[in-house]
């Protein structure tokens, strides 16, 4: 489940990019941007993506913060996945 909620966005991002990358340029202004979206925060760029064009409203930035937990929570369910195979975890 983990591999496949971490492929979805990036394959949503790539899709999104192939078909419409001058939309997606301006969006973020910058391609730097857009790559280290897709690198490190994909769940919160995929969704950036669909409501920045909108506006940010309160409801779009609820999802953003949604968006953003949910990538850190990636993140942190990593760190906790390995914390035995680093050698300086006290186990208690």
């Amino acid at each position: 489940m983990s591999i496949i909620s971490a492929i979805v966005p990036r394959f949503i991002l790539l899709v999104g990019w192939v078909n419409d990358s001058a939309a997606w340029e301006s969006l973020f202004g910058s391609q730097i941007w857009l790559l280290g979206g897709f690198l490190f925060f994909p769940w919160t760029t995929v969704i950036y993506g669909l409501v920045a064009p909108n506006g940010l409203t309160l409801l779009n930035w609820i999802f953003l913060g949604c968006a953003l937990l949910l990538d850190l929570g990636t993140w942190g369910i990593g760190v906790f996945a390995t914390r035995k195979q680093v050698s300086a975890y006290r186990g208690t």
